[in-house]
This record gives C-alpha cells, sequence and structure tokens, in this order.
C-alpha cells in the first residue's frame, strides 16, 4: 500500500484541487513564496491555469504561473499579471488551487489523502468506527479523524493499522491496538 500526496480539497465533488498556499512575497518584481501542498512539482509548471482565491471562497483571480523553482530550500512562484511586491503582498495567506480535472493521474496503488475524506472505516471483525473528516499532519505521519455519533477517533496513518483502502466502495479497514480508541475520550 502506497500513499500520495496532501492536496487540499473539502469537498470531493469540487472543482478545484489546493496545490500551495502563499506564504510571503518574495523578490520585487511579483515572486511569491509558497508552502507547497501537493507532493508532485510539475503541477506547477509554466502556463499552468491556476485560480488564487482567499481560503474557504470559490471565486479568485483566474491566472498561470510564469514559473516555479526551488531557492534555498524554498519554493517561489511567479503568477502572471502579479508583478510588484506590493501586488504579492496582497495574496499573502490565499491558496492556489488547480481544476479538479487537471489533477496528475496517481499510480496505481496510489491515491491523493483528500479522497479518504467521506470512507466509512471499520475494524476487522466489521465494527463501523466511523466516517473520515479529515487527514491531518502530524509530523512525520499523517493522523485519520474519525468521527462516529459526535466521538471523535484519531488514527495514525500508518500500515501497522491501516489494512486495507477500497475508494471505489468509501471503506477503509483498520485494526487498532487496544486502548486507542479511548485515547481520544
Amino acid at each position: 500500500m502506497r500513499f500520495w500526496s496532501n492536496a487540499s480539497i473539502s469537498d470531493p465533488g469540487a472543482s478545484h484541487i489546493t496545490i500551495a498556499r502563499i506564504t510571503k512575497a518574495q523578490g520585487l518584481k511579483g515572486e511569491v513564496r509558497v508552502e507547497q501542498w501537493l507532493d508532485d512539482d510539475a503541477v506547477f509548471g509554466s502556463g499552468r491555469q491556476v485560480l488564487v482565491a482567499a481560503p474557504g471562497t470559490a471565486d479568485g483571480r483566474d491566472t498561470q504561473i510564469e514559473f516555479f523553482r526551488r531557492q534555498h530550500g524554498r519554493c517561489v512562484a511567479k503568477l502572471r499579471g502579479i508583478d510588484t511586491i506590493a501586488e504579492a503582498e496582497k495574496y499573502i495567506g490565499h491558496e492556489i488551487r488547480i481544476p479538479a480535472e487537471a489533477l496528475p493521474a496517481v499510480q496505481e496503488g496510489s491515491f491523493y489523502t483528500f479522497q479518504l475524506k467521506g470512507c466509512h472505516v471499520f475494524q476487522p471483525d466489521n465494527e463501523y468506527i466511523g466516517t473520515i473528516t479529515d487527514v491531518l499532519a502530524a509530523g512525520s505521519t499523517e493522523v485519520l479523524r474519525v468521527d462516529h455519533e459526535g466521538e471523535e477517533t484519531l488514527i495514525p496513518f500508518a500500515q501497522e493499522y491501516i489494512k486495507k483502502i477500497d475508494l471505489d466502495q468509501r471503506r477503509v479497514e483498520v485494526d487498532l491496538p487496544e486502548g486507542l480508541r479511548n485515547l481520544n475520550r
């Protein structure tokens, strides 16, 4: 089982996927530093159509990526039409999104973690644990937030706990150690 990418999407049927967040203006010609949310640099290619929007909003500015580079361990992008430091500063905190249909295909056996949202989680004995509502970044491993009737269970996204993922059936099978579910109470 292989896992791939923490691209962000709040609704699996949404029209756009967040691939990065603008964190800071970089230089004098409108370049911006970005926090990359999609692990594939190819999605930041020159000419790529993107939407720059404030978090939680559907509308934003349609533009294109002029260039993307890594500089001293940081990701830097230049977006068409944002040509000064003052213009770039207006977009700090905004998300860079691509149309969902432009999302690169994943390798066989891989998936985007946002695809797990809405999946139902079961123990090996078919006991229903709940529905995945979020995938949280928690250092070296991600954590699945699973809710059932107001009760939250946090499950490390690790192969020792995650036994089977069937995205077509929206089903995840886990084998949790004794007491893990009680840690969240």
